[in-house]
C-alpha cells in the first residue's frame, strides 16, 4: 500500500519510542536507569480510582463536548486553583490534550512558531497538517525561556505582515527543560503577540507541578482573547493512561468552538463515558485532592532539585527547574573532545550514554535542537512512587529538613542515574 506524504517523513513519538526501547531492554535483562520517559510514577488517588470502578458500566456516547457537569466543574477547578474565570461552555474535555492540541492547530489558519526546545510532539502535529513550522531559538543563559524581542524577531523573518495570523505554541512548567514564565515574563510576550497577531496554544499540563519558589501565572490571564489554554489529568493526578484533557476557548471565539466540535465529532467522538464520570472526582478540589497534588509535586520538586544539584556537582550544565519533572542538561563545553571521540550529534550523545552508561534519556534533537548542540533531556520518575508518596507523608519536614537523605531512600536508582552521568562526564575530560 502506498503511504500518503505527509506521513512518509513522520516520526514516532520519541518519548514513546524511547520508553518501548527501554521495555525491551529490560525484558532482556539488561541493566537500564529509565529517565528517557516522563511518566508520573505515583498511584491514582483513592477517590478517582473508586469513581472510575461506581460507573464503570457507564456505555452511552456522550457529548463530543463533554457532559456538561464534568465542564462545570473543570470551570470552578480553574476558578479556585488559578483565578481563570471560565465558563463550562467555553470548555471541551477531549482524549488527552495531545489530540485538543492538534485539532486547534488544524482549526487555526497560520504558521506555527515554537521555542526551540519544545515537547517532541508540536512539530509532529504541525507537519501533519502542513503548517510551515519556525523554531525561534532561545539560550540556556536564559534557562530557555522565550523572549519578546525573539519572537518578534522570528515574526519580522517568516511572517512580517500583520494581517497573517500565527500561531505560537508554549509549554510552561516546559518539558523538557522544567523552567517557567514569570508574571512579568507572561505579560511581555502577551503584548508582543498581541501586537503581532498572533494566537497562542498555552499547553499547561504541568501547571500544578510548579515547586514552592515558583508561582505559576497563564499567559491567558493578559491575553484572555488571544489564548487557548490546554490541561489535563495525566500530570499532576497521575492519570496518565486515563487520556482526559481539557481546552479552555476564549469567550468570543464560538466559530472555532464550533470548528473543533466538528472535527472531534467526526474523529474521537467522545472521551470514553467511565472516564469522564471518573474525571468529576479528579476535578473536585476536595482537601484530599488537592493535598495529594501537593504532596505529589512536593516530591517530584525534591527529587529533581536534588538531581540538578548533582549534575552541577559534576560539572554538568544545566538549568534549574521551577516545576514538572524534567531538566536539560548540556556539554557543550566538551564540543571538541566528544567530536575527537566520534560523539558528533546529540543522538549519538544519548546514545553513548544509553549503550555504555545505561542510562535512558532523549536528545535535545528531538526537541527542536540542532544536531549539533550537545543536550539531553532527562526525566526524573524513575522510583516507586506509592512508596514516595508513603514516606513523604510519615515525615515531610524530615524530607524538607534532607532532601538528600530522603531522595537516597526513595529513588536510589535516581540516584545511580546520576552518577553514571558524572561518570561519563568524568571520562571525556
Amino acid at each position: 500500500m502506498r503511504l500518503s506524504l505527509v506521513t512518509k517523513n513522520l516520526k514516532p513519538s520519541a518519548t514513546l519510542a524511547m520508553n518501548e526501547l527501554i521495555s525491551e531492554k529490560q525484558r532482556r535483562g539488561e541493566q537500564v536507569y529509565h529517565m528517557g520517559f516522563g511518566q508520573s510514577p505515583f498511584p491514582i488517588h483513592p477517590s478517582i480510582r473508586e469513581a472510575l470502578c461506581n460507573h464503570a458500566d457507564e456505555r452511552r456516547y456522550l457529548p463530543t463536548q463533554g457532559i456538561h457537569a464534568l465542564r462545570n466543574q473543570v470551570s470552578e477547578f480553574y476558578s479556585k486553583m488559578f483565578g481563570l474565570d471560565y465558563s463550562s461552555e467555553q470548555i471541551i474535555i477531549g482524549p488527552g490534550s495531545k489530540i485538543l492540541l492538534f485539532d486547534a492547530m488544524m482549526c487555526l489558519e497560520g504558521s506555527v512558531f515554537l521555542p526551540s526546545p519544545s515537547w517532541v510532539s508540536y512539530d509532529q502535529e504541525a507537519h501533519l497538517l502542513g503548517k510551515d513550522i519556525h523554531y525561534i531559538e532561545t539560550h540556556p543563559e536564559t534557562s530557555y525561556l522565550l523572549t519578546p524581542e525573539a519572537l518578534e524577531s522570528a515574526i519580522r523573518q517568516h511572517s512580517p505582515t500583520l494581517g497573517q495570523q500565527k500561531i505560537l505554541v508554549l509549554n510552561y512548567p516546559c518539558n523538557p527543560t522544567g523552567c517557567s514564565y514569570s508574571k512579568t515574563q507572561l505579560k511581555e510576550l502577551a503584548d508582543t503577540a498581541r501586537n503581532h497577531n498572533v494566537q497562542i496554544l498555552s499547553d499547561e499540563i504541568y501547571a500544578l507541578l510548579s515547586f514552592r519558589d515558583h508561582e505559576h501565572h497563564s499567559i491567558a490571564e493578559f491575553y484572555p482573547e488571544g489564548t487557548i489554554l490546554t490541561g489535563g489529568l495525566s500530570k499532576d493526578r497521575s492519570a496518565g493512561g486515563f487520556r482526559v484533557g481539557v481546552m479552555l476557548l476564549p469567550e468570543q471565539e464560538q466559530d472555532l468552538l464550533k470548528a473543533i466540535l466538528a472535527v472531534a465529532s467526526n474523529t474521537w467522538s467522545c472521551v470514553a463515558a467511565p472516564i469522564q464520570y471518573a474525571s468529576l472526582e479528579a476535578y473536585r478540589p476536595t482537601p484530599e485532592i488537592t493535598q495529594y497534588i501537593a504532596d505529589c509535586t512536593s516530591i517530584h520538586e525534591l527529587v529533581t532539585r536534588s538531581v540538578h544539584q548533582k549534575l552541577i556537582t559534576h560539572g554538568i550544565r544545566c538549568p534549574r527547574p521551577q516545576g514538572a519533572f524534567y531538566l536539560f542538561p548540556d556539554w557543550n563545553s566538551d564540543r571538541d573532545v566528544m567530536q575527537r571521540g566520534g560523539i558528533t550529534t546529540s543522538v549519538e550523545l544519548a546514545g553513548t550514554i544509553l549503550e555504555k552508561w545505561n542510562v535512558a534519556s532523549l536528545p535535545g534533537m528531538d526537541f527542536g535542537m540542532q544536531s549539533d548542540d550537545f543536550c539531553i533531556r532527562v526525566a526524573t520518575v524513575d522510583y516507586d512512587g506509592e512508596g514516595a508518596l508513603e514516606r513523604f507523608r510519615a515525615d515531610p519536614k524530615r524530607a524538607w529538613r534532607n532532601p538528600n537523605e530522603f531522595v537516597k531512600e526513595v529513588a536510589p536508582r535516581i540516584i545511580m542515574a546520576c552518577s553514571q552521568l558524572g561518570s561519563f562526564t568524568d571520562s571525556i575530560r
